[in-house]
């Protein structure tokens, strides 16, 4: 009986066709499945982030440190995400209409609290 039934499935040429194309049916799967997890942070240089740059130069021994600006321009250097420098303004209204992922705000005070990195109680 299974003989029979295994070469009335090999006459017909449709059940082979339709068996053929089932077993192609998880490798395909799979393969769309691994592709979208396979490297999930080899693309995060499209991931749009603004900066906002508020920082304000401050004195330190005689010189004028500008510490925000200093990292603006490293981060404009930097491939790992999509950096965008724009205002306060339109950061968040970039990030409110889904333009940016992210908003990285550089504070008023980042010069001067970075000028206290050798005192005793150095500030955050």
């Amino acid at each position: 009986m299974l003989k029979q039934e295994w070469k009335l499935f090999l006459t017909n040429r449709k059940l082979v066709g339709v068996a053929i194309v089932l077993l192609f049916v998880p490798i395909i799967y799979g393969g769309l499945f691994l592709s979208s997890a396979w490297n999930p942070y080899g693309n995060t240089g499209k991931l749009p982030v603004a900066v906002v740059n508020k920082d304000v130069k401050a004195e330190y021994g005689g010189k004028t440190l500008t510490v925000g600006n200093e990292l603006v321009e490293q981060l404009k250097d930097n491939d790992d995400l999509e950096w965008h420098f724009v205002t306060e303004k339109a950061a968040k209204k970039g990030f409110d209409d889904g333009t940016y992922y992210m908003v990285v705000t550089i504070p008023e005070d980042f010069s001067k609290n970075a000028s206290t990195v050798m005192d005793d109680k150095p500030k955050k």
